[in-house]
């Protein structure tokens, strides 16, 4: 996943304090019918996990410079 996408995504969730349910919520809002599918569910996977990874990330940045 692009950088973009998740910002993308986070914005759609309502932001940095979005829970990981929100995201992966509107993670799904953005895909096609196909990436819905049972076929592509491991790569379904894999971007939502990638979604999620930029979100900790994310947390802890702000974690880190909120202090």
């Amino acid at each position: 996943m692009i950088y973009s996408q998740y910002l993308r995504i986070e914005s759609k969730a309502g932001g940095v304090f979005a829970t990981r349910r929100d995201i992966i919520r509107a993670a799904r809002t953005m895909l096609s019918d196909y990436g819905k599918s049972l076929q592509a569910r491991n790569n379904r996977h894999g971007w939502i996990r990638d979604a999620l990874e930029y979100h900790r990330q994310a947390i802890h940045v702000y974690r880190l410079y909120s202090n």
